[in-house]
């Protein structure tokens, strides 16, 4: 039984995959040294490709959107450190029961709301029973809390969730920043007027800006280093780069097809550059309920018309090719990238075989960043295949609701990686991002996985033969591993501490400060 945080996150850490840290910086020169005594008056000023849409966390449609803007907003009952490891917010501990059929999270005294209300048993089980009943209207919430029956107070200070069957994912699920905690008081205007529970409290809002300031009354208060956080959308890539180089901002996400600008700050000891591997995975998502997708043979041959090592030298080889959804750890299989080389005329036999000669597709893809960079060159090489490729650019914030819709057959974009390895099948594989679904077999070993304990031979076994399965019959197409590369100015401290920055493409900039 896991009965203790530390012990959670001992296993946690052991079963999850999230690479380790590689900082390098201008000169030598590293985030977590730079000179200089921190300054508390400060404002930082990050940007992130998408805008903020709204500050509700169960009314999100794209969590990874919304990580940065949720991030210092709010604390979940659980959180996420800068290597992927879960850790405690707002909840010390937990403890899972005998029968596996309940989790009792017990709340860190003392913890208060922006609005100054205290966040005891009786505000958790608000939050928690709003967003169990909005779980039929978004599917993103029905797949995390799909298995919880129920959450109500066992005492002033704790919390007990009852489950339909053994979730040993809960702990990582009440990590996620759709599940942070705000105040009952404000439920109705949180989408504009956000009260939250982190470290930093909301200010204002525009188009492309949201502003924030140091929460005094927060439970830890060295967290918060800067007095104001301001967060920046600047979609085009080069423009995000240019805004650093001229002082308008003094961090960024420079997602890897930037590469050429991040080695030009690299060699300038004006500036700092991080580059963490990341549990993410470049794919190609097929809707596998249009034909001829539903066709495994149509979709092994989309997997040989597929140049992996071409488009990873596109961005500087970066993004490292990847046939399987895991880049590293549990469920990863060594050399299987072999199985699917660039065969465009192997792809070409296998469309003729299944009778899908002439095949055309129409897809979507993210008109911005490492998508719009590669969609292109798959566009070319799928035609060497025989294969027309119809692709149209869209916003990032809405691309996941347009392929969900089931409209469109495919969609550039990536498998965004997960604290708990297992919750990337149940989203990718069973869920909102796979319409058709899988296999019965592929399912199955998706099931065995997700109940399997955390940490243990089971899951450990059962994700590798998850992988094996869906390398034979690909559900998708995987294309490469993606690395997180983040910029600032020599100045800026706490780049390399940003929670969730080594699990998705976003990060969490509450660890983020200026020195004098």
């Amino acid at each position: 039984m896991l009965s203790r945080t530390s012990r959670l996150t001992a296993i946690l850490t052991a079963a999850l995959t999230a690479a380790s840290l590689t900082a390098c910086a201008g000169a030598g020169r590293s985030a977590t040294t730079a000179g200089g005594e921190v300054n508390r008056a400060a404002t930082v000023r990050f940007s992130i490709a998408n805008p903020p849409v709204q500050f509700d966390p169960i009314a999100s449609r794209n969590e990874i959107g919304d990580v940065t803007y949720f991030g210092a907003l709010y604390d979940g009952l659980t959180g996420v450190n800068q290597n992927g490891d879960l850790v405690p917010r707002l909840a010390e501990r937990w403890e899972e029961s005998p029968d596996k059929l309940s989790w009792t999270f017990t709340l860190r005294p003392g913890a208060r709301f922006h609005d100054g209300a205290p966040i005891d048993s009786a505000a958790v089980v608000a939050n928690l029973e709003r967003a169990l009943a909005a779980r039929s209207a978004n599917g993103l919430l029905k797949a995390k809390l799909g298995p919880v029956t129920g959450v109500r107070a066992t005492g002033p200070a704790t919390v007990t969730f009852t489950v339909s069957a053994p979730y040993p994912s809960l702990p990582a699920v009440l990590a996620s920043p759709v599940l942070g905690m705000a105040s009952p008081a404000a439920f109705a205007t949180l989408a504009t007027a956000p009260v939250g529970s982190g470290p930093y409290k909301f200010v204002s809002q525009s188009a492309n800006r949201a502003v924030y300031e140091r929460f005094d009354g927060y439970w830890d208060p060295g967290a918060a280093k800067a007095a104001r956080l301001e967060l920046l959308s600047i979609p085009d890539g080069p423009a995000r780069m240019n805004a650093l180089r001229s002082g308008q901002i003094d961090g960024a996400n420079a997602q890897i097809n930037l590469y050429a600008d991040t080695k030009g700050f690299q060699s300038d000891p004006a500036y700092q550059v991080l580059t963490k591997p990341t549990q993410s995975v470049f794919t190609l998502y097929l809707n596998t309920t249009h034909a001829p997708l539903d066709n495994p043979d149509v979709r092994r041959a989309l997997n040989y018309a597929v140049d992996r090592n071409a488009l990873s030298a596109l961005v500087g080889g970066l993004c490292q090719p990847a046939v399987q959804p895991f880049p590293t750890g549990p469920g990863h299989i060594d050399g299987a990238e072999q199985q699917y080389p660039y065969d465009p005329e192997k792809a070409k036999q296998l469309l003729a075989s299944a009778g899908a000669t002439g095949l055309t597709i129409n897809g979507i893809f993210l008109a911005a960043g490492l998508s719009q960079t590669l969609a292109p060159a798959i566009q070319a090489q799928m035609a060497k295949a025989g294969i027309d490729l119809q692709i149209n650019g869209v916003n990032q914030n809405d691309a996941r609701g347009i392929f969900r819709s089931g409209k469109p057959d495919l969609m550039v974009h990536q498998i965004n990686g997960e604290l708990d390895p297992a919750l990337t099948l149940e989203n990718n594989f069973l869920g909102l991002d796979s319409p058709g679904g899988a296999s019965p077999e592929i399912t199955a070993r998706a099931r065995q996985a997700i109940a399997a304990p955390i940490g243990s031979p089971e899951r450990t076994a059962a994700l590798e033969q998850f992988s094996r399965a869906v390398i034979a019959e690909p559900v998708h197409v995987h294309v490469c591993s993606i690395p997180n590369l983040f910029t600032g100015t020599a100045k800026l401290v706490g780049l390399d501490q940003m929670p969730w920055s080594s699990i998705t493409l976003n990060p969490d900039i509450r660890t983020l400060g200026l020195t004098n």
